[in-house]
């Protein structure tokens, strides 16, 4: 029963954010380039006009691992831009850290982190330019802060 609430609020939310993301002057789907930690491909789907998820596909080259990031993100408009549109965002997600298969190092594990993504993004339709810095807290395998983040752009359609 549980599971069937979260799967109808769940898809209410996603066919409701789209419908008012299509209202939007940019589309509600980018996708592009991150250039930072990780590196890799970076997609973004509005739900509305402030909320939206990101995910990056990507490499860390810090941790010499694949990188798989997430995040829901609420962004906050800055009015007063001649053209385009400018917003600050702050949101909550995840990165997951793996050992490619062929890493023969024994002490080469994956690592479990939370991350709080504040950036800015920049979008002139239909391109657009992000930078973000997020606080890491790894949960898996030691407890430690750590940082990600960096520069990318996104086309939108």
């Amino acid at each position: 029963m549980k599971r069937a609430l979260l799967f109808i609020l769940l898809c209410s939310m996603v066919f409701t954010g789209t419908a008012l993301a299509v209202q939007s002057d940019h589309g509600n789907i980018g996708v592009g380039i991150a250039l930072g930690l990780p590196l890799g491909l970076s997609g973004k789907f509005w739900f509305s006009n402030r909320s939206a998820i990101d995910a990056i596909v990507g490499w860390d080259f810090q941790s010499q691992r694949l990188a798989l990031q997430t995040g829901y993100l609420y962004h906050f408009p800055i009015e007063d831009v001649p053209t385009g549109h400018l917003a600050g965002y702050a949101g909550l997600g995840g990165l997951l850290k793996l050992p490619l298969p062929s890493d023969e190092r024994p002490d080469v594990k994956m690592i479990i982190s939370g991350r709080l993504p504040i950036g800015l993004e920049y979008i002139y339709q239909p391109i657009s330019f992000f930078a973000e810095i997020d606080p890491l807290l790894d949960f898996y395998p030691d407890r430690e802060f750590d940082f990600g983040g960096g520069v990318g752009f996104r086309f939108y359609f």
